[in-house]
């Protein structure tokens, strides 16, 4: 089966009750009390109400990868990853969109990178059993360093420049570990570029090519 063709055992539940459970200014838990269309109930079922994120795949004139490094502290260790965050309430109402705007917000403030031009390459559900929220990904191109990083107190970031190609071989070697939406960001980036989108084609010739040659090996035409 593909698609909702309406011939498979999945369907909605339906929601008896729902309550919030706990909120801070950080997190959001709804409760539901649900009922499957076999009249199995689940009691509760915790769902996190997230608000939207967004992730950029940054590339500079040269064609060199913006990334991030900083600790996350439930898997207590540094971790690398592309910049990216929380879309805010700040990014509404502009000309370009909520996703774009915080995209670019967000890219400014954690490595103090920006201008360029951004097109939207994924949209994904980071986990869809228990968060609400959908994540937007961008590949900016000829992005150039606008000003200095502007961090929330919580936050030490590290910005370096790293190759492309490099940097997928390295996930496809299990020798880099990312978030999940910063690896299928990279990944739809690439298959971007692969595919020689007549909006991109031009700007990245020479990395398509690299691209290329890294897929097919050493000593591989």
């Amino acid at each position: 089966m593909t698609g909702d063709d309406g011939k498979g055992t999945a369907r909605p539940w339906h929601v008896l009750a729902s309550k919030i459970t706990f909120e801070d200014r950080w997190l959001k838990v709804r409760t539901d009390h649900c009922v499957m269309p076999d009249g199995t109930e689940i009691n509760p079922y915790h769902v996190i109400e997230s608000r939207d994120w967004t992730a950029v795949v940054a590339l500079t004139s040269d064609l060199r990868l913006v990334m991030i490094r900083e600790y996350r502290h439930a898997r207590s260790r540094l971790i690398e990853g592309i910049p990216g965050g929380v879309i805010d309430h700040v990014d509404a109402g502009g000309s370009m969109g909520a996703d774009e705007a915080g995209a670019r917000r967000e890219l400014a403030e954690e490595t103090g990178y920006g201008g360029g031009s951004f097109f939207p390459i994924l949209t994904t559900y980071p986990d869809p059993g228990n968060q609400t929220n959908v994540a937007t990904a961008f590949l900016a191109l000829n992005v150039e360093p606008i000003g200095r990083q502007s961090l929330d107190s919580s936050e030490a970031i590290d910005v370096f420049l790293t190759d492309f190609p490099d940097t997928l071989m390295r996930l496809s070697s299990g020798a880099l570990r990312l978030h999940a939406v910063h690896v299928a960001a990279l990944w739809s980036a690439a298959g971007r570029i692969l595919l020689a989108d007549e909006n991109i084609a031009t700007a990245t010739a020479a990395l398509r090519e690299r691209l290329l040659a890294a897929f097919a090996g050493p000593g591989k035409p």
